[in-house]
């Protein structure tokens, strides 16, 4: 039995993963460096000491990614002015439909939880998540590690096994199967690589095919 629903944010309910290829180059344009998509790819969900990696071949470029983070809200809402316009496809019907079923939804992020709240009230539709957990919590360590979805199963109340996570992310991924929990993994910008798909149990391509795996998983429940 499906019991509860975990949502990765960035890049799975928000498309807040294409404006950091918009942002980095305008932080780069400011520090007349050119950051090609091909570097950008590999930053997208990644953790400061892949951005490090780079830094002798591009110099400012840790720069660039801390002044982006500090404002990459302000880009997603100069891309998406309009409510509801940067959701990811299938997102209103699939929160509609746990809202009608009754099932618990929280979200589980590396954003900060200030942050994930205005993309929420951006939604344009209304949202009522039971939980948001942040890997900025004191003590919560970011994904791959489980930990996050294992707190966010405790704070709903639910045990591991009757969670599902939604992800875009290998990190993500990996750290569903690692907390025991069903996963979907909906593709965004990140291209699976051999040892992503090892851990993907169930792929659609957008949020709407969750409804049809919670129905067949709960069917007759």
């Amino acid at each position: 039995m499906i019991e509860g629903v975990i949502f990765d944010m960035d890049g799975l309910m928000f498309d807040t993963e294409s404006i950091l290829y918009i942002g980095m180059k305008e932080e780069g344009k400011k520090r007349n460096l050119d950051l090609p998509d091909s570097v950008l790819d590999q930053l997208i969900g990644c953790d400061s000491h892949v951005v490090e990696q780079f830094e002798e071949q591009y110099p400012g470029i840790t720069d660039c990614m801390k002044s982006f983070q500090k404002n990459r809200l302000d880009v997603f809402f100069k891309q998406f002015p309009e409510p509801g316009s940067g959701n990811k496809k299938g997102l209103k019907e699939l929160v509609q439909y746990l809202e009608q079923k009754d099932i618990p939804y929280a979200i589980a992020s590396s954003s900060y939880v200030s942050d994930i709240q205005r993309l929420v009230d951006h939604a344009g539709f209304p949202m009522h998540p039971k939980e948001i957990v942040s890997s900025k919590e004191k003590g919560i360590p970011s994904k791959p590690d489980p930990m996050i979805f294992l707190e966010t199963a405790d704070r709903l109340g639910l045990k591991p096994e009757n969670c599902l996570v939604l992800e875009d992310s290998k990190n993500g991924i990996m750290a569903a199967r690692r907390a025991g929990m069903y996963s979907i993994y909906v593709p965004d910008k990140i291209l699976p690589d051999k040892m992503m798909y090892l851990y993907i149990r169930v792929r659609c391509e957008d949020l709407t095919g969750a409804i049809d795996f919670i129905e067949e998983m709960n069917q007759g429940g």
